[in-house]
């Protein structure tokens, strides 16, 4: 079994990076609760964390269907992303250009 504290001396990955991987959404293992220490079953952490990393297409898909998902909620608030050419994220749109679009601040994006 892998725990939070043996984690990192059986697979490199720090604990915390443990700990959100079981507990992000869509974890396929069961996690086993001992108190505050959260298991797994080493051999099927391992056999998830190979097959992460060799299905590079599975991650794409992913990352694609993300992209509608954030599309269709910013559709429903009657907004769009404006993507930036150089990173491809949502930017501020042009100085005076106040056409309902989202601006980017330091605390996140803001309806215009």
């Amino acid at each position: 079994m892998l725990s939070q504290k043996n984690v990192e001396s059986v697979t490199g990955i720090p604990a915390r990076v443990f700990l959100d991987t079981i507990r992000g959404p869509g974890f396929p293992l069961p996690v086993t609760r001992l108190g505050k220490l959260r298991l797994v079953e080493r051999e099927a952490f391992v056999a998830y964390l190979q097959a992460l990393a060799g299905d590079p297409a599975s991650r794409r898909d992913a990352d694609g269907d993300e992209q509608t998902r954030v599309a269709a909620v910013l559709a429903a608030a009657g907004l769009e992303p404006i993507p930036c050419a150089r990173t491809g994220r949502a930017v501020a749109p042009p100085h005076g250009a106040g056409d309902g679009r989202l601006r980017r601040t330091r605390g996140g994006l803001v309806r215009r």
